[in-house]
Order: structure tokens, then sequence, then C-alpha cells
């Protein structure tokens, strides 16, 4: 077996299927959706709600203000959003006025990123994470075939 198989093989180990969002608990909350710039959102639960209902990929910066590693992402995060305009939605939301978001996926970390794609969460980047790494994170998901049965 080359070399080139056997870490194509061991990377696809740690790619977890896509798994459904499922249904989170609002009550009569109002979608919030304020743009930032061309492409970038800030929002709280309900506007995640229909925003990952609609059929563009969509990237989730959760953050917190008081996180430092959370500003660090910010440009980063606004370049791409520029870049991917009409592919992928870029959305923020604050898990500090928005909890039902940080029980719902689980969230021990910030900045947590969560990748969506037909109502799929494709994967998280806990911790704060460099451009590249963004980048190829978004292309796979962006590449991959989901099966929605």
């Amino acid at each position: 077996m080359a070399p080139g198989n056997i870490i194509n093989n061991i990377s696809q180990l740690f790619i977890k299927k896509p798994t459904k969002i499922g249904i989170m608990e609002i009550g009569d909350e109002k979608p919030e959706i304020e743009t930032i710039s061309s492409n970038l959102y800030k929002v709280n639960t309900a506007g995640f709600i229909e925003i990952i209902s609609s059929d563009m990929p969509v990237i989730v910066n959760c953050y917190a203000e008081w996180c430092g590693p959370c500003r660090m992402i910010n440009p980063i995060f606004a370049k791409l959003a520029a870049e991917y305009n009409s592919r992928v939605m870029f959305i923020k939301i604050d898990l500090d006025t928005n909890p039902t978001i940080t029980r719902h996926f689980k969230i021990t970390g910030v900045p947590t990123l969560i990748l969506i794609r037909n109502g799929m969460k494709i994967r998280s980047i806990i911790g704060y994470s460099g451009e590249k790494k963004i980048r190829r994170a978004v292309n796979k998901m962006l590449e991959m075939e989901i099966d929605l049965i």
C-alpha cells in the first residue's frame, strides 16, 4: 500500500458522519439577524434556526465577548465570509446571550465553529483555528455528498 493511501485511510477515521441538528426549544423568541458585513451575520437562537433551515451551507462562530481567541478569529471569519459569498453563509452567535445553543450542541469551549449543511452538523472546530484550517474544513464540507435519508 502506498504511503499516501495509509494517510488517507487514517484521516478518514477521524471524520464523523453528519448528524441531524434536531429541534431546539426557543419559546416565543423572535428571530434577530444583524448584518455585520457582506455575508456575515450576528444572530440570536431564533435567527440561527431560521438561517440553518435554508439550503445554503452555514458556518457558525459560537463565541463570547470576553474571549480573547474569539476576537482573534473575527478578522479571519470576516475575510472568509467575503470570499465564500453566495456559497456559504457565515453567522456569529454569542453564547452568553443564547445559552440554548450551548446546551443543544454541548459546547465546552469558545470559540467553537460549527459547519452545517442540509440541516446536518458536519463538523465542529473547538478553540482558535487559523485561516488554512477553517478554509480546509469549509472546502471539505462543500465537496461532501450528504445522504439525507
